[in-house]
């Protein structure tokens, strides 16, 4: 028959050799319990222990008992034998033997809970052992003490459990949630974990962006078993190089993170990139084909740069993404203190989003004009940022980076809107429309619903669509897929017109044409350029490409007309449209809407107008026989001083009250910000700080400065007597010694630069 609990609690005290109590005794209790016609005796009472040892000797759990938490061990089933590999004798013999196999990391935890249990409370751990097998298992264990009624533990109940296998199973699940399965890499969750608690934790470290370079060709090409293994062996490449206590994942395909700390200075992260790039020239060997890879690296610091995983992530890649600009098998550092050039990016990329919000962008307009008469048949808009600091920004500099900082889409949806106003305007004015073109990024024709926003500004401002003309480089258009191509049908069948802009660029534009057919093509001012030299390459390509447009029935503008040779060789090709500074630059909206009214412009050869006017030359300046190389940065700007490091210039000139120096940057004159500068004559260091007074064109991207000096006494003293001395030396036919002079030309030197 079933026993009831009671009954059952009398057969285990027995069981666990508590001290006998007389059969009557036990009969006693039993009728005090309402058991019914049960008789206890000797031979009921052994024959139950023995049922419920036979029990515990065939459960894969192994139940053990102690008199107290560290007295000897009264029972251990058979279980017990099996999970620890050793006979029960030894186990019986050697007590403390199951606590020496416990793993040396969790011997202090072990040891916590027994603790616990000497205390009277019931603990359940999980711990790893090596059994008598040497084998590794992990266990899990369950301890209840018997308290009796002085509160002391008197009796330790037991049971442990093999649970390696379940064990297994979740450090393999743990793997394949943070680890990448390929590489054995931690994956994209681990690397975000790690970067979120460095983070939190202060402590600088640097981080490391790589990209194998070109690593679609390999996938493509060769397939992507190869592409796998190619990826295993860049990644234990990567591995070895790792600096020790420093952490690498693979990001996501071909993309890798380093972080590195406890690093002396910035020069040593400088040197494993550059020796990491070294070891990328070995090539790797995979089946049968030798693979030459290369990799690019962008490169940020924490906390300067950014104390947030995404900012640190997003910085590093437009690190990266200059690498790849530079040629690839490179690295490049988002620094914005490293020199002039990485502080503006930096305060631009800073100050665009508020740009739109605190209305700086505006809209300049560069009139087309038909070339026999000068009849005005349209514009191209040009977007210009007036920066409270740098002055009048193009977008040749700042929507490549808002491309990189995912803005452009938000500008460009703003041109679109403000040209639709405008020409809504114009027509409450009366005036007469032409089309306007817009310049467009293949990254906002990427997203979606540029059709749809495009149509709801038309039937806002209330516009025909033929008034709004999109374009495209061809240069984008051929890196573009099918979903741009079909966005330019679609917004052709709208009635909005389609350019493809700096046309014959490309190399394998004809296929464009034919497939979306666009309205207008552009001949890049590269060939116009040269239509003044004996190039009859450019020549006949522009003859080309005028016959082409008039067969596919397309509109074809020629742009950076700027003298009336290149005018009189489109009028005799028969080109329609004209753009250039020999009918007009870019004018800002209250200029065109004279224009427009008017109708029409004389083409007039223009020269390009000073920034500024040159300051007054109050000192003698001395003439210097070659440029002298010097050191620019920027000190204060609006009177704070920022901390940013120096950009290479030439000196050409010398006096009391300034310099003239040459840069390849574009910068703000008669603004708040004050440069310093630095450079060696005569074996002595001069730095001096000073103000940008005027501006001209030198070369191609090269543009000469007037500095205005902020002197004290003493050093008006000193550079009177260096400039005495060189004029001395030179009415006497002498050189200039102990002078960092430059011999190269000046675009070489910048190029170098």
């Amino acid at each position: 028959m079933r026993y009831k609990e009671p009954k059952l609690n009398i057969l285990k005290r027995l069981f666990n050799n508590e001290e006998n109590t007389e059969i009557a005794e036990l009969n006693k209790i039993a009728n005090t319990i309402n058991i019914d016609s049960i008789q206890l005796d000797e031979k009921g009472i052994e024959s139950e222990i023995n049922s419920f040892q036979y029990i515990f000797d065939h459960l894969t759990t192994g139940i053990w008992m102690r008199e107290e938490p560290h007295g000897d061990l009264l029972y251990a089933s058979k279980g017990f034998e099996e999970i620890l590999n050793l006979p029960l004798k030894t186990i019986y013999e050697t007590p403390s033997l199951r606590y020496r196999m416990v793993h040396p990391m969790h011997k202090k935890d072990v040891a916590t809970n027994f603790e616990l249990v000497a205390k009277g409370k019931t603990v359940r751990m999980l711990y790893p052992i090596t059994d008598g097998k040497e084998q590794k298992k992990w266990l899990l264990e369950q301890i209840v003490p018997r308290v009796n009624e002085n509160g002391i533990v008197s009796q330790v109940f037991g049971m442990i459990t093999d649970v390696t296998h379940e064990v297994d199973i979740e450090e393999k699940l743990n793997f394949l949630a943070n680890y990448d399965s390929l590489t054995k890499l931690p994956n994209q969750k681990s690397l975000f974990e790690k970067l979120d608690q460095d983070c939190r934790e202060g402590a600088d470290f640097a981080l490391l962006y790589f990209d194998i370079d070109r690593f679609h060709v390999i996938n493509n090409s060769l397939g992507y078993q190869i592409g796998d293994e190619a990826l295993k062996k860049i990644a234990l490449r990567l591995s070895d190089l790792t600096p020790e206590d420093c952490y690498l994942a693979r990001l996501n395909s071909n993309d890798f993170i380093m972080i590195v700390k406890n690093y002396r200075d910035e020069k040593e992260i400088y040197q494993l990139a550059e020796k990491i790039l070294g070891t990328f020239e070995k090539s790797i060997t995979i089946q049968d084909y030798v693979l030459h890879i290369t990799t690019s690296i962008g490169i940020t610091f924490f906390p300067e740069e950014g104390e947030r995983r995404l900012t640190l992530l997003e910085n590093a890649h437009t690190a990266l993404y200059q690498a790849k600009r530079q040629g690839k098998n490179t690295y490049h550092l988002f620094s914005h203190s490293r020199d002039i050039p990485s502080y503006k990016k930096y305060v631009l990329d800073r100050d665009m989003r508020l740009a739109l919000l605190n209305d700086e962008f505006t809209l300049y307009f560069q009139p087309q004009v038909e070339p026999s008469k000068g009849f005005v048949v349209g514009a191209e808009v040009l977007i210009r940022w007036q920066h409270p600091e740098w002055g009048d920004i193009s977008p040749g500099e700042f929507i490549p980076l808002a491309e990189e900082n995912h803005m452009v889409n938000q500008i460009i949806d703003w041109e679109i809107e403000k040209v639709c106003a405008i020409l809504h305007e114009w027509k409450r004015k009366g005036y007469r429309l032409y089309p306007i073109s817009i310049n467009v990024s293949p990254i906002r024709f990427m997203k979606k619903g540029l059709v749809e926003f495009v149509k709801a500004q038309l039937e806002k401002y209330d516009v025909k669509p033929q008034y709004l003309e999109l374009e495209i480089t061809e240069s984008s258009l051929l890196k573009t897929d099918q979903t741009v191509l079909t966005i330019l049908k679609e917004l052709k069948a709208l009635g909005v017109k389609v350019a493809v802009d700096d046309f014959g660029t490309g190399y394998s534009s004809l296929d464009y044409l034919r497939k979306i057919k666009p309205d207008t093509i552009k001949i890049d001012k590269t060939f116009i350029n040269n239509i003044k030299s004996e190039s009859e390459v450019d020549k006949g390509v522009i003859a080309s490409i005028l016959f082409l447009g008039k067969r596919l029935e397309m509109k074809v503008v020629a742009e950076g007309v700027e003298d009336k040779e290149q005018l009189d060789f489109l009028k005799h090709n028969e080109c329609d449209m004209i753009q250039g500074f020999l009918f007009s630059e870019p004018v800002p909206q209250e200029k065109f809407e004279k224009i427009i009214q008017v109708g029409y412009l004389k083409a007039v050869q223009r020269t390009k107008k000073k920034s500024s006017l040159r300051e007054n030359r109050k000192f003698y300046r001395f003439e210097l026989p070659l440029y002298i190389h010097g050191k620019m940065t920027i000190a204060e700007v609006n009177d704070h001083v920022v901390q940013v490091g120096s950009t290479p210039v030439l000196i050409e000139n010398l006096s009391l009250g300034g310099i003239k120096v040459l840069s390849n940057l574009k910068l703000p004159v008669n603004s708040n910000m004050k440069f310093k500068f630095e450079f060696k004559v005569l074996n002595e260091v001069i730095e001096v700080y000073g103000k940008l007074r005027w501006i001209e064109d030198e070369l191609q991207d090269v543009y000469s400065y007037g500095v205005i000096f902020n002197l004290n006494r003493s050093l008006e003293d000193n550079l009177s007597r260096l400039i005495n001395r060189m004029t001395t030396l030179r009415i006497t036919n002498q050189p200039i010694p102990n002078t960092e002079f430059i011999y190269d030309q000046v675009a070489q030197f910048f190029n170098k630069s």
